[in-house]
Order: C-alpha cells, then structure tokens, then sequence
C-alpha cells in the first residue's frame, strides 16, 4: 500500500543512500507519519537505483543529477522554495498541522481555506505551502478510498473525522474545521426535506416491518412534513412582504410625459380660482 508522504521517504533514502529501514521508520515515528510495511520500502528503494554516474543531489550544475531529483518528485527537498520551508513548519507544528491535513483530505481550494485558516488563527499558510504540504507529506491523490481507509485505521483517535473528510462537501469541512460560513436558512431545510426523504427511501427497502422500522419511517415523515410547513410558511411570508410593496408600485409609461403648456393651455391645470377671479371682474 503507497503511503502519503511518498516523496519524503524517497527524500530520506536519497539523503543517506546508507539509511537502514529500521532508521526510516523511526524518522517517520518521530515525525508521526503512520508507518509503512516494509515490502513498500524495498520497492521505493529499486525505484531509486537509476541514480546517474557522478550523482551530486548539492550540484545544481549538475544536470542528471537534477534531472533525477525532478524525476521522483524530490527536487525541492533538496533545493527548497519559500512554500517548501512553509511545508516544513506546517509539519512541526500540530496545530497548524491538523487543519491543513483535513483540508488537504477535503481537498478545499487552497487559497480561499488559507485565507479563512489565516483570519481566524492568525497563521499565515499560503496555497503555495499547503501545494507543497501536499506534494512532499501527504499526497491526497496518491492513495485510493479503500487505502486510506487501511492507513488511517491505525490513526484510531481521527479515523472517523478524517475518512468523513475525504468525502465532505466544501460547508462540511468548514464546519469541521470550526470556519464561520453564511447558511441560507431556506437551502438548509431543503436539504434536510431531501435527506429526510431518501432516508425513507432506503429504510423502506429493508426487509420487514418491525419496530425499528417502522419508528424509523414515522420519525422522518415527520420530519418532512415539519420542512414542508417551514418552507411553506417562509413563502407566505416572503408573499405578503411583496404584496405591500405593490401598493407602492408605479406604472412608467415608455411615452415621454407632455409639456405642462398642453395639459394647462390657460396657466391653470385644476381650473382653482377662476370663479373668484370672474367675481371679481
């Protein structure tokens, strides 16, 4: 089974070409990577065995030894970038180092979660550190549902949470990760009326009529009808507020309004004063 930091072990075994197994695991351990089985050790070892004659991993001028280095992912290991030193300190930190994992499982636009992880911590992640997290520590695209269900069984205390992120929806993983976010009061009860709805469908289909059943059917219709009325009641208000401002509602014309000349060819539109004005002649 691959394992998430995929590129970090190779790193490891390409630093010390000397590197035992038992001194990888540890260096995982300590950086509270889950270990790997040691049969997929020994397969990144071979991958690693076309290393070119004069291999220099310091030597930038060095072209097939840069050239190696880019072939399995681990170039910047060794000659890091500002999101690469980022990576780093996202790994040594647990705090930091838990959001970003989860968002990572979420797979969360980087630059929009860095900047609501930023706000309310006071971090400052950036979307190329977390690429780089991804890329060189924990590889979401590297692994299979069902693998990461095996890795992250032996991570007994998160396994729930994590293996829920992986298939969380963008609001979801926000909530996990305790982000405020604007929910539309109207949509969220659709929802429920849906979820509600299909649940029935599901639990219907199980065979029996027990008790169990039964009580689970009645719960949720009831819980549809309960949106059903919400919904129906947030539309009747949303009418009424319409009807009073249609009391205000004007007609515009697409004609241009006549000169004030033509409607009072006398001076005096409403004809007002002009039977005291004849009395007075």
């Amino acid at each position: 089974m691959k394992h998430p930091a995929h590129h970090f072990i190779k790193y490891l075994m390409v630093k010390d070409e000397n590197i035992k197994t038992p001194e990888i695991l540890k260096n995982l351990e300590d950086w509270g990577f889950l270990t790997p089985e040691t049969v997929y050790l020994d397969f990144l070892k071979q991958e690693l065995k076309d290393e070119p004659p004069g291999f220099d991993y310091t030597n930038r001028a060095h072209r097939p030894s840069m050239n190696f280095l880019r072939k399995h992912g681990i170039f910047e290991f060794f000659h890091p970038t500002d999101g690469v030193r980022q990576a780093w300190k996202i790994l040594s930190d647990p705090l930091i180092r838990l959001n970003v994992e989860q968002a990572l499982l979420a797979r969360l636009d980087r630059k929009a979660i860095a900047l609501r992880l930023n706000k309310k911590h006071g971090w400052h992640l950036s979307a190329e550190g977390m690429g780089a997290f991804h890329d060189m520590f924990w590889n979401v695209d590297l692994l299979t549902w069902d693998e990461w269900g095996r890795f992250l069984y032996g991570r007994s205390g998160m396994y729930e949470r994590y293996m829920s992120m992986l298939q969380a929806t963008p609001e979801l993983a926000m909530f996990h990760l305790q982000l405020q976010q604007a929910i539309d009061s109207k949509t969220m009860i659709q929802r429920t009326q849906e979820i509600a709805y299909f649940t029935i469908e599901e639990v219907s289909r199980k065979p029996g009529t027990g008790p169990d059943k039964v009580k689970a059917i009645g719960v949720l219709g009831k819980t549809i009808v309960d949106c059903h009325e919400a919904l129906s009641t947030s539309d009747m208000a949303l009418k009424d507020i319409l009807k009073n401002f249609e009391r205000f509602r004007m007609e515009h014309p697409q004609i241009p309004p006549p000169d004030i000349k033509m409607l009072a060819p006398g001076g005096n539109f409403t004809g007002s004063g002009v039977e005291e004005k004849q009395t007075e002649k």
